[in-house]
């Protein structure tokens, strides 16, 4: 469930990209079927493929530079918008350490929590 909690984002995106690109698939077939047929051609599945990437390739030059510029932007900001919350965090996390030792209670390495979930 941990896993899920931390990496269930990906999935949903991943879900999503792949139904986005079944329906590309599924309505740009029917457009290269339709076309073919007025023009009264076999249809070719070497040829659709070839289109079908064409077109995969158009769009995802936009949508990747789109999504490269986002990542920068983002990245740059969790600096600025997070950094309070991360001091905040630290100054939280000494004062519990200072407790645990004033009670002589062993402390977790970095990266380590208590909880079981």
């Amino acid at each position: 469930m941990r896993h899920l909690r931390r990496w269930g984002a990906v999935y949903v995106l991943l879900v999503l990209f792949v139904g986005s690109w079944l329906g590309q698939f599924v309505t740009q077939l029917a457009e290269f079927r339709s076309d073919q047929q007025a023009h009264q051609e076999p249809f070719v599945w070497g040829d659709f493929m070839q289109t079908f990437f064409a077109a995969t390739f158009e769009n995802w030059q936009s949508e990747w530079l789109q999504l490269i510029f986002q990542a920068i932007l983002l990245l740059g900001a969790k600096h600025l918008i997070f950094k309070v919350d991360a001091e905040d965090m630290e100054r939280i996390e000494a004062k519990i350490d200072r407790i645990q030792d004033r009670l002589g209670l062993p402390t977790p390495p970095p990266g380590e929590t208590s909880d079981p979930g």
